[in-house]
């Protein structure tokens, strides 16, 4: 007697590869609206610091994109405290940006990340699962495990 899994593996197969491809799909569209946004804000200041003064038509708002789910970005900066050591916030959201293999070129993204990242350093600072000390630049803090 057969598994119903063995019968269907070909199908599930197919599909997981299916759903690879679309999930890829959607991170490269999501990284092409960011860089076209960008482009959109950038000729747009340029317009008004020419002098233009019409209202600008603004027919698509960009939608708020999930970089991270609940407890994802806490438990990345814990990982990364651990097992790299103290760190700044902008180091911290350089790595995440090299892991998540996106493009730092892309302000609003990066934008972004930074207020999301010192966000949860706040809170995990509160709450006394790390510690900051002042950095010596530009105010920075040196994130630590507490």
């Amino acid at each position: 007697m057969r598994n119903s899994t063995d019968t269907y593996e070909h199908a599930i197969n197919g599909l997981l590869q299916k759903r690879a491809e679309l999930m890829q799909e959607m991170a490269a569209v999501h990284e092409r609206l960011g860089v076209l946004t960008n482009d959109v804000e950038a000729i747009d200041h340029v317009l008004t610091r020419l002098g233009h003064t019409e209202k600008l038509d603004v027919t698509t708002k960009v939608p708020r994109i999930v970089l991270f789910y609940r407890g994802q970005l806490q438990q990345f900066l814990l990982t990364q405290l651990r097992e790299n050591g103290p760190a700044t916030t902008r180091d911290l959201c350089e790595r995440l940006v090299q892991l998540e293999n996106k493009d730092k070129r892309d302000q609003r993204m990066m934008a972004d990340i930074v207020s999301r990242v010192g966000k949860a350093l706040r809170r995990m600072h509160q709450s006394g699962l790390i510690v900051g000390t002042k950095a010596k630049t530009m105010g920075q803090y040196l994130w630590r495990i507490a």
